[in-house]
C-alpha cells in the first residue's frame, strides 16, 4: 500500500495535572511513532518548552515523519505517541501524562489534503485523564517506497516569547549577513541532521534558569 508522509503541530494543552511542588511546571512534549510492543519506530522529536506554560502551555511546534507504513497502520500495529514532561535544569524531567491515537484513526479521520484539527485526553501515569491535548495533523501523497527521515530543527514556540524574540536577536547579530533575517524572524534553524531524535535542549538553551528546579 505504500507509505505517507504524517505533518503534525503540537499546539497546546489544558487543565495538565500539576507535577511540581514549588516552582513553576515547564511543560514540553516528546513525539515519536511506536509499534504495538512499544518499541520506537521513528525518531523522537522534542517540542520547545514553556517556561510560562503551567497547566496549561502553548508550544506551535511542527513535527513530521515521512515513513507511515499504510499496510501496518491499517493493521493497528503503529500508534502517534505524545509524552509530556516538566522541564528541571538539574533534576530529571517529571513524567506529566501521555496521549496515545492510533495511525489507522487519524487516517480514518482525514479527508483528501485537508489539515485536521484534533483534542485528545491526556491519561497520567496512574491510568486517570487528566488535561486534554490539542494538535493539527495532515498525510502527504502516497510512495512506493519510503523516505529517509530527516527530522527538522526549525521549531516555534509560544506567541508572545520574550525569551525566544531575544535568543534569535542574539543569534542573528552573530551569524552572517544572509542567515539574519531568517533568525530574525524567530525561526531557529539549525539544518537537517541524520541523528534518530531531536532536541532542542541543549544548544544555547533558553528554557534554562539559573536557579534550580525543586520537585
Amino acid at each position: 500500500m505504500g507509505y505517507r508522509p504524517l505533518e503534525l503541530v503540537i499546539q497546546s494543552a489544558q487543565g495538565l495535572k500539576y507535577v511540581n511542588h514549588f516552582k513553576k511546571m515547564k511543560p514540553y512534549a516528546l513525539v515519536f511513532i511506536c509499534d504495538n510492543n512499544n518499541n520506537l519506530i521513528s525518531y523522537e522529536a522534542k517540542t520547545v518548552v514553556d517556561k510560562d506554560g503551567g497547566s496549561n502551555p502553548i508550544w506551535n511546534s511542527l513535527v513530521k515523519f515521512n515513513n507511515i507504513d499504510i499496510a501496518k497502520a491499517q493493521q493497528n500495529r503503529h500508534a502517534l505517541v505524545v509524552k509530556l514532561k516538566s522541564h528541571h535544569r538539574v533534576r530529571s524531567d517529571k513524567d506529566i501524562g501521555e496521549v496515545r491515537v492510533l495511525i489507522t484513526e487519524l487516517l480514518e479521520g482525514f479527508g483528501e489534503d485537508a489539515e485536521k484539527h484534533v483534542s485528545k485526553s491526556v491519561v497520567t501515569s496512574d491510568g486517570t485523564v487528566e488535561g486534554t491535548l490539542a494538535f493539527s495533523y495532515k498525510f502527504g501523497r502516497i510512495s512506493e517506497h519510503p523516505i529517509a527521515d530527516q527530522p527538522s530543527q526549525v521549531q516555534q514556540g509560544p506567541p508572545n516569547n520574550n525569551i525566544a524574540s531575544e535568543l534569535a536577536g542574539s543569534f542573528a547579530s552573530g551569524v552572517a549577513k544572509g542567515s539574519g533575517s531568517e533568525l530574525g524572524k524567530g525561526l531557529f534553524n539549525q539544518g537537517t541532521t541524520t541523528s534518530t531524535s531531536m532536541s532542542v535542549s541543549h544548544q544555547a538553551d533558553p528554557y534554562e534558569d539559573d536557579e534550580d528546579e525543586y520537585s
